[in-house]
């Protein structure tokens, strides 16, 4: 199963709020969320709906290395 993220833009810029805008597309579906302080917020639809927790689990782990690389560079 392949899962593709996206980091779409960074929001607020060098602003005390900053957050990272991001898209999870899966199975023909696009969640989108925010990064912020190493905490993921959804949006609905929200993934939980359509994968199981411990999945969701390896998506969000997916997204925090991706999110930290970024971050990074």
């Amino acid at each position: 199963m392949l899962t593709n993220i996206i980091i779409e833009k960074t929001l607020f810029k060098n602003q005390y709020h900053e957050r990272y805008q991001f898209v999870l597309k899966y199975k023909g579906n696009d969640f989108k969320g925010l990064y912020h302080n190493g905490e993921i917020t959804w949006f609905n639809p929200q993934p939980l709906n359509y994968l199981k927790e411990k999945r969701l689990d390896k998506v969000e782990t997916k997204v925090h290395k991706k999110m930290r690389k970024h971050l990074l560079h």
